[in-house]
């Protein structure tokens, strides 16, 4: 899942921005991933990010170094962090942090950071879900019809989009749109 995130936030990214699309295949004995471009260059293992966030979703992350060996740091929970670097250790998707530390996937989601004013749209209230895509129930917040709100992030989770409106209320893209 964490593999097809960044897939989908690079999507939207591509067609806002007109970037090169990249394809991750499964190509060593060990489980490395590579990461090819269009014109067949091939970075093993790796894949730079420009501008992307991890924020702390566990109690408490660990921290690894490049080769996936526990260090002795973590990162506390809500959190967030600039990340550069995604990074695949035996099938696994770590974040990079720090010079040497990585966070593992399951401990974080990745977004990426905008500035942008959103505006509900339709004629009913617009629901909102968590950042693992999960409708927030028994809750009685929700988006008016028409209301605007400023959004700091994007996340794409099982290739749908959300906007960040709130520390972990999200609306879906379908449901809302950018205000000029």
């Amino acid at each position: 899942m964490k593999k097809s995130l960044l897939c989908g936030i690079a999507i939207v990214s591509a067609l806002a921005m007109g970037t090169t699309a990249v394809q991750a295949s499964d190509t060593t004995d060990n489980g490395d991933y590579a990461i090819t471009d269009e014109n067949g260059n091939s970075i093993t293992n790796t894949l730079d990010l420009d501008n992307f966030g991890v924020t702390v979703t566990s109690n408490s992350a660990q921290l690894y170094d490049i080769n996936g060996n526990e260090i002795s740091a973590s990162l506390n929970e809500g959190t967030s962090w600039q990340t550069d670097n995604e990074r695949y250790i035996d099938g696994t998707v770590y974040y990079r942090v720090s010079t040497d530390g990585y966070v593992n996937s399951s401990d974080v989601y990745l977004y990426k950071p905008i500035n942008e004013v959103i505006q509900a749209v339709g004629d009913k209230p617009v629901v909102l879900y968590n950042n693992q895509g999960q409708l927030i129930k028994n809750s009685n917040r929700a988006l008016a019809p028409g209301s605007t709100w400023r959004t700091d992030r994007i996340i794409t989770v099982d290739h749908i989009s959300y906007y960040r409106v709130s520390t972990n209320e999200f609306a879906v893209l379908s449901d809302i749109s950018l205000v000029n």
